[in-house]
């Protein structure tokens, strides 16, 4: 089935670093999930800042499923926690196999903050407009290595 044709949906998760990773680890972890994107038409964007993870990916749902599953059983991550996961009808990211930043606390914090990550119990079923925009202009402004 062409990907044009699949249904696309959303995955946002946030979680904690079991170690702090250093640039060679990251570049590493890139490389790897680049190559692994562009063949499962899944695209992204990855924030690493304070030993946590924010993660949006975008694309087909199998596709998303399976990875996701790997994510929560890899021993780079601790306190998974999904935030939304949610059919779209377009890409957030649509160019970018994977998008990384490394953004200040501050900055992360920012983002993170829409979410209320120590609230959630769960889901956040349509996390704001705001966060879509805030990350948009945040890869936008930011050096972000695609």
């Amino acid at each position: 089935m062409p990907a044009s044709s699949v249904p696309l949906f959303r995955l946002v998760y946030h979680s904690q670093a079991t170690h702090l990773l250093r640039p060679a680890a990251l570049t590493a972890l890139l490389e790897k999930a680049r190559a692994h994107n562009q063949g499962q038409w899944l695209t992204g964007l990855l924030l690493y800042a304070e030993n946590q993870f924010m993660q949006v990916l975008e694309g087909p749902e199998p596709a998303l499923t399976a990875l996701y599953a790997k994510i929560k059983v890899d021993p780079r991550h601790r306190e998974v926690q999904t935030l939304h996961f949610a059919p779209v009808e377009r890409r957030a990211f649509p160019d970018w196999r994977m998008g990384f930043a490394r953004p200040s606390p501050e900055k992360f914090r920012q983002a993170t903050g829409f979410l209320n990550l120590a609230a959630t119990p769960g889901l956040a079923a349509h996390p704001p407009r705001e966060l879509w925009e805030q990350l948009r202009e945040f890869a936008q402004s930011e050096q972000v290595s695609r």
